[in-house]
């Protein structure tokens, strides 16, 4: 069985410059409701979303102990 664990926040998204609901699809990485742009998540004291180079690459990892 396959288990999908994600979590959802509010925050300002840097590419539509609004305060929105951001989706979960990889560590730190989230994606925008408002404008489907993904962002990454930056904790230094606060947390800051900043736009994805999308040149990263990212890579499914399956944890089939739980």
């Amino acid at each position: 069985m396959v288990k999908f664990v994600t979590e959802i926040v509010t925050g300002d998204c840097p590419e539509c410059d609004a305060k929105t609901m951001l989706v979960n699809i990889y560590t730190n990485i989230y994606r925008c409701v408002n404008c489907g742009e993904d962002i990454e998540q930056k904790i230094n004291g606060v947390i800051k979303y900043m736009k994805v180079d999308k040149k990263s690459e990212m890579k499914l990892t399956l944890d089939l102990d739980s």
